[in-house]
């Protein structure tokens, strides 16, 4: 990975939503300390109360979903560049989470869109998902790999993309989509990995995933927010390119479980169900990295290995004392 000079955004007005969330909490930790004067836009505090430079930033209380605050919002701060990171997770399909998705996926990202030109922004970073690839894309993925989205998250991810697109072309934004792989790591939201040290906390004896096979490719929070940085730096010369982002290591469900098994020493057995996978699940999921090395000079540094146990020392430091809860 090439290493770039530090307070490269010393000065510049940086709005990043999604803020209070996994990313978005260490974005903004690391724009502080780029020098960056930062807003970060969120409905609530969240992990923002676990950022140590909590006097470094600007909290902007603002719910995407409502155009008027979001304009009062983005508008008061003025920000040249935005990360957009706010987004309704993936969840089980259902009418209200379809509901949620577009209303927070799509008419969240058209409101901060407008918001941002309307301030006078030139910039976008888009945060995306692979999940817009579908659950039979060739992998590795690569800028040119055909979107098939197949569940509600995904296609709601791909219509914010198409509405950045549009404001591009239209009005000039320059804006850069960002599509990784699993991130993990100190911080994380629910996941595979918060699941099986949850059942390892709890004793579990047995631990029972749906399907096994499916390949993932995690890439550890620090390389994505490295990412991340560079691509905003790149954004106003990458106006309408795809970056596809992982850790550079596909493994499957099971052999992940099993590491994470292996690594907390415990005798704990995986058990998978190839039968109950869900029917949006995705198969294949692999970036060799190769293009955001070119665009962005970027590549993972951190081996699997080491990002798990630093993975499983925070989930076990902060849920060990109430193993009854899921996080």
């Amino acid at each position: 990975m090439t290493v770039v000079s530090k307070m490269r955004f010393a000065g510049m007005r940086v709005v990043v939503t999604g803020a209070s969330g996994f990313i978005g909490s260490q974005l903004v930790e690391r724009l502080v300390a780029e020098g960056a004067d930062v807003g970060a836009l969120s409905r609530t505090r969240g992990r923002l109360a676990e950022i140590a430079s909590a006097d470094g930033f600007t909290f902007l209380c603002c719910d995407l979903t409502d155009a008027k605050a979001a304009r009062a919002s983005i508008g008061r701060f003025a920000p040249e560049l935005l990360f957009h990171f706010a987004s309704q997770p993936d969840s089980l399909e259902s009418f209200e989470h379809t509901t949620d998705s577009l209303d927070v996926n799509a008419l969240g990202t058209l409101n901060a869109l407008e918001a941002l030109r309307l301030s006078g922004g030139k910039a976008i970073v888009y945060g995306d998902s692979c999940k817009v690839y579908g659950s039979q894309a060739q992998v590795p993925y690569r800028e040119s790999t055909p979107t098939e989205p197949n569940s509600s998250y995904s296609i709601s991810k791909l219509a914010g993309w198409q509405i950045c697109k549009l404001y591009g072309r239209v009005h000039g934004i320059a804006a850069v989509t960002v599509r990784p792989t699993l991130i993990y790591g100190p911080r994380q939201s629910y996941n595979l990995i918060t699941f099986v040290v949850n059942c390892l906390l709890r004793k579990d004896r047995e631990i029972s995933l749906d399907g096994g096979s499916q390949t993932r490719d995690p890439l550890f929070i620090a390389d994505a927010v490295d990412a991340f940085i560079a691509a905003g730096e790149r954004a106003p010369s990458l106006g309408g390119r795809v970056i596809n982002l992982g850790g550079g290591q596909e493994t499957t469900v099971e052999d992940l479980a099993m590491l994470i098994v292996e690594l907390s020493g415990s005798p704990a057995t995986i058990a998978c169900r190839p039968r109950h996978a869900r029917v949006t699940e995705m198969w294949l999921s692999y970036c060799d990295n190769a293009e955001a090395e070119a665009m962005l000079g970027w590549r993972p540094r951190t081996p699997l290995v080491v990002g798990l146990k630093q993975t499983i020392e925070y989930l076990t430091a902060r849920y060990g004392h109430d193993t009854g809860n899921t996080p």
